[in-house]
């Protein structure tokens, strides 16, 4: 089944506040950069939070520079793949795959995309993020 036609896939509603140059919360901190046509979004994330709990239509690459983090991959047989990755750690997440990050230690870590940023949420792990933030 495609990803993006099941019930547990929806586009957020109204505008985001990560669509700002910086958005600051709880967590830690998301600083978006834009330059000649390339995005990016720096992130730091304190220990214990959660982010993402989202899925794109394009290729999503991640740089760990410090820190540590369990990254939560939706098989297509509706298992989580969970790995963990340190410093210096490269991530490539498939297009079409609900992904989420569970922070074991403060991290700084880059993210960016093979093209246009467009995020739709995958409700259960949207839903495990947001009792982290209650």
């Amino acid at each position: 089944m495609d990803i993006f036609s099941s019930s547990d896939v929806y586009q957020p509603q109204g505008p985001s506040k990560i669509e700002e140059p910086f958005f600051e919360d709880a967590r830690g901190f998301i600083q978006r950069v834009k330059r000649s046509g390339q995005e990016v979004n720096l992130l730091f994330t304190k220990k214990d939070f959660m982010r993402s709990g989202d899925v794109h239509q394009n290729i999503q690459y991640d740089f760990i520079f410090n820190g540590k983090v369990e990254l939560w991959l939706r098989q297509e047989d509706g298992t989580d793949l969970k790995q963990i990755y340190g410093a210096n750690s490269f991530i490539e997440i498939p297009a079409g795959t609900p992904h989420l990050f569970n922070f074991l230690e403060d991290t700084f870590m880059a993210e960016w995309w093979s093209g246009p940023f467009e995020a739709w949420y995958f409700r259960p792990y949207r839903e495990i993020i947001e009792k982290g933030l209650n």
